[in-house]
């Protein structure tokens, strides 16, 4: 039994002094003030007590790439950067996780290899419409784009699996339009030009177009324009991510990055960065997009960053800087992802609810390095930026899961649970 004092409870309701007390993995009590003589205290006075966050957009690289990520050190990272539950995307293997039996290849290794709670998805290709629909997996991802593997369907393939894959269930959708795409690769050199904005506006519309003619759930990922989140809005049955790349990096960038800058979809002018920023709203999901390489990789053109232990540092720090107030950020980071992908016991700090917690010290500045972020890829675009907003603690269903004094990460592997 587990008794956090005098902390400042957020939600997207405001902010509120109150205890909270823990056991058996979920939270029992909040209270103004709670005494209770069998619990362990944990004295949170001066610090923000947040539900821990769900980073609903990463890639561990398990089981082909395990040089850049696996899940082990995927969700260690993830702990560090205060996220208690990820959900991983159907890695370009060879085949990728587009069967059953490579499906449940991965869920054997993240029973095994996960410290923090997670969410497995499918992966959509030109032919699998049937096996992804009677898969069981809780959610499917569709590439619009080429992804250089089987991953990857044509406008037709789309409509067939969002037809096929059971309603209640979200279809996630990277939305690019790989026609558009091959036409200006043969026009021009720089990434954002040959997938300009228009590349992305055009597919997120047809995707939610198609979604709204067959009354289904989707998902957008990664919108990186003001107009795709117009368009996702436009249909109830819609929910879009939001990624710190594009908020917190833009084409001012590249030329520090140089080629670690390659992303898709890729970072855009300041101007896009700005009105994506007032874009942010009720309905806003934040997710990470963790995609590591080793620098050699990205030396050679692939495309991806690391990011899910970064992705709440940074938004403390525009907290700090008052560009938006910290009920927001467990808005879009805990309960929208939570309501969005049905995950009841997650996302919020009420009586009943997983005890995921993460303590913060909104005013005690810090400097991200590759080193403190975990992530076996071995680098950050963020490296030596300092930030206010210092995760303290972690404690995943009540176990204390990161300690930020030490920088160390004490759930073990197989600790972890797979979310239905």
């Amino acid at each position: 039994m587990i008794l956090i004092k005098g902390g400042t409870l957020v939600s997207s309701k405001g902010e509120q002094k109150a205890d909270l007390l823990i056991d058996k993995g979920k939270i029992v009590k909040v209270a103004p003030s709670i005494s209770e003589s069998r619990a362990q205290i944990i004295n949170a006075a001066g610090l923000h007590v947040l539900p821990g966050i769900i980073d609903s957009h990463v890639h561990f690289r398990d089981p082909e790439n395990t040089a850049k990520e696996d899940f082990s050190t995927g969700t260690a990272s993830a702990l560090a950067g205060g996220v208690t539950t990820i959900m991983d995307m159907p890695n370009y293997r060879n085949p990728p996780t587009s069967t059953i039996a490579a499906y449940n290849e991965k869920r054997k290794i993240a029973a095994e290899k996960a410290r923090c709670d997670y969410v497995l998805r499918f992966g959509a290709t030109e032919t699998n419409v049937e096996e992804a629909a009677k898969s069981g997996a809780p959610q499917l991802k569709i590439f619009l784009a080429d992804t250089k593997s089987e991953l990857g369907c044509s406008r037709e393939a789309l409509i067939r699996h969002f037809a096929a894959f059971p309603k209640d269930k979200p279809i996630c959708v990277h939305a690019e339009d790989q026609e558009r795409i091959a036409a200006r690769a043969g026009k021009f050199e720089e990434q954002s030009k040959v997938q300009d904005k228009l590349v992305a506006q055009l597919a997120c519309e047809f995707a939610v177009s198609e979604a709204k003619k067959a009354g289904r759930r989707v998902h957008i990922c990664h919108l990186t324009t003001a107009p795709e989140v117009e368009t996702c809005r436009s249909y109830s049955g819609a929910t879009y991510e939001i990624t710190p790349n594009a908020l917190f990096l833009s084409t001012d960038d590249l030329p520090t990055l140089g080629s670690l800058g390659r992303i898709n979809p890729p970072l855009r002018d300041r101007r896009e960065q700005v009105a994506l920023w007032r874009m942010l709203g009720d309905d806003t999901i934040i997710s990470s997009d963790h995609a590591p390489h080793l620098v050699a990789h990205k030396l050679d053109g692939s495309p991806g960053f690391p990011g899910t232990g970064t992705l709440l540092p940074l938004l403390l720090n525009a907290v700090h800087d008052g560009k938006l107030p910290i009920s927001q950020v467990v808005r879009m980071c805990c309960e929208n992802p939570a309501r969005a992908f049905r995950l009841s016991q997650k996302g919020g700090l009420e009586a009943g609810m997983d005890a995921d917690v993460v303590l913060v010290d909104i005013n005690k500045s810090w400097k991200i390095t590759a080193d403190n972020r975990l992530s076996k890829c071995g680098w950050t675009p963020f490296e030596g930026r300092q930030v206010f907003g210092k995760i303290v603690s972690v404690f995943l269903r009540g176990k204390l899961a990161y300690d930020g004094e030490s920088g160390q990460v004490l759930s073990k592997q197989g600790e972890g649970k797979e979310l239905a």
